[in-house]
């Protein structure tokens, strides 16, 4: 990543960030960071972009006694058809080549995400109802695609635009980044433990760009009360972590605005324990990236600012509007443009 920037050449950050997430994922969870197609076809940053589309929902989910006639009419359904039969293929790819290869000559070092979900299906259970069936394994791999990648890829192009817009932040940042590592080759895992302003800036743009706004719909089990109101079950629920996170009455006046510096005295973390703030969910059904997706930022965010200096395009203001439903990703491509630091 950092040897295809080039000083005072625009570079769409989009796209710089989308290989280097997509390759980072792929290479832990499928031994390989597939930047060669596993099949022929279209590519699976196209593919991203068409299933996070078509998660957003459709006319038809708004008018459900008449989703299926209005869905037929409008080309959804087409459209929803070829998206996931094009995905299919490509994971079945993924699985296939890793059946091609006998599980028992690999060794538990080398095993990847994959191999472990083969392991699984291909033991003799005490029942036969735990073992994964092809299509839980395409599941479990379209899991890791959609929600390790792209969710990932929004958090830090929202990262690097509000960042780029503060030089105070990015100054104080480049110097903490700087001082703690002095004159090396890149920075490494071990490094960022020591970071803790980089830390305190991952945390605020997780709590002011939450990467799904609402998080993933949920469904209540039971009969509850909240709030005075009866919640009945097999209720939807959505709930609203883009306001909890810009919530005034938890983090003043200043809620919409970037300021990490409101976490130096702030004992709140996104890992679900703490309800002011929930990038991830919390309790069971929270993501399971809230380790792994922070690290990646954390790491990615760092080598940028060590290498380089950045600036807006003719110091321009950036444009901060968002779009999307389920994830809510940066409208306009963030275009910025490095200097190498000497």
């Amino acid at each position: 990543m950092l040897s295809s920037l080039s000083s005072n050449t625009e570079v769409n950050l989009n796209k710089v960030l989308l290989e280097i997430v997509k390759g980072v994922v792929c290479k832990v969870a499928f031994g390989k960071n597939y930047r060669e197609q596993p099949l022929k076809g279209l590519s699976l940053d196209v593919m991203l972009d068409e299933i996070m589309d078509v998660f957003n929902g459709s006319l038809g989910d708004s008018f459900p006694w008449l989703g299926q006639i209005i869905d037929q009419f409008s080309g959804f359904n087409g459209k929803l058809e070829k998206c996931f039969s094009n995905f299919d293929a490509y994971i079945e790819a993924i699985i296939d080549e890793h059946e091609n290869h006998a599980i028992e000559e690999i060794r538990d070092d080398d095993k990847d995400f994959v191999h472990t979900i083969l392991e699984l299906s291909s033991k003799a259970n005490a029942s036969d109802q735990y073992r994964l069936t092809k299509q839980d394994m395409k599941a479990l791999v379209m899991d890791v695609l959609t929600g390790g990648i792209y969710t990932t890829v929004v958090t830090l192009v929202w990262a690097m635009s509000e960042i780029a817009r503060s030089g105070r932040v990015m100054q104080k940042l480049q110097n903490e980044i700087r001082n703690c590592t002095g004159r090396i080759e890149k920075v490494k895992e071990v490094d960022i433990t020591k970071m803790r302003y980089l830390k305190m800036v991952v945390k605020e743009t997780l709590r002011l760009h939450t990467p799904a706004p609402l998080l993933i719909p949920h469904e209540t089990l039971s009969h509850c009360q909240i709030g005075g109101y009866d919640v009945f079950p097999r209720t939807t629920v959505l709930i609203n972590g883009w306001g909890i996170g810009r919530d005034p009455s938890t983090w003043g006046e200043n809620a919409g605005e970037f300021y990490p510096e409101r976490f130096e005295n702030v004992e709140v973390d996104y890992g679900g324990g703490n309800f002011e703030m929930i990038p991830f969910g919390g309790g069971r059904r929270s993501c399971p990236a809230t380790n792994t997706a922070p690290a990646t930022v954390e790491l990615v965010i760092a080598n940028l600012l060590y290498w380089f200096d950045w600036e807006v395009i003719n110091n321009e203001s950036l444009n901060m509007e968002e779009e999307g439903s389920l994830v809510a990703r940066k409208k306009f491509p963030l275009g910025l443009v490095p200097t190498k630091h000497i």
